[in-house]
């Protein structure tokens, strides 16, 4: 938190490192979530905003079971650690050869020259243009952004 007495604030969750002031910065006005959950239906998320998203989890409800059949566009937190199924969401996701096994394509992206955001997406198997993408923090939190 802002102002916390002793603390080192982690520079990735300041606003020079991924153009959003942040709750660290003990700002929100430059960090429109709302444009951001409107735009999450038609646009992929750059990797700075991923991580503004999760760094400031506090913004959005973190839930403990998986939604069942989340719509496109749509922004749900899950704590890794508690909600161990959170990829079983009701969609018909395509399969690898075994016939059993999500295909998974697995990604570490980058903000500046760190990689600091890990990413897997799965595609639908009846709708090919409809796509999971599931991230999380190399670094620290174990919340999933799906």
């Amino acid at each position: 938190m802002a102002g916390a007495a002793g603390r080192e604030r982690d520079p990735l969750l300041r606003s020079e490192i991924h153009g959003f002031i942040t709750y660290a910065d003990g700002w929100w006005t430059d960090l429109n979530f709302e444009k951001l959950k409107a735009e999450a239906a038609s646009r992929w998320f750059r990797p700075n905003e991923i991580y503004a998203v999760l760094a400031n989890h506090e913004r959005f409800k973190v839930h403990a079971q998986p939604i069942d059949k989340p719509v496109s566009g749509a922004i749900v937190l899950y704590d890794r650690k508690v909600v161990r199924n959170f990829r079983k969401d009701g969609h018909n996701w395509k399969k690898k050869k075994d016939g059993k096994t999500v295909q998974e394509a697995h990604e570490k992206l980058k903000i500046g020259n760190e990689e600091r955001v890990h990413v897997y997406y799965a595609r639908g198997e009846d709708n090919p243009n409809f796509f999971r993408r599931c991230y999380w923090l190399l670094d620290k939190l174990n919340l999933v952004n799906i």
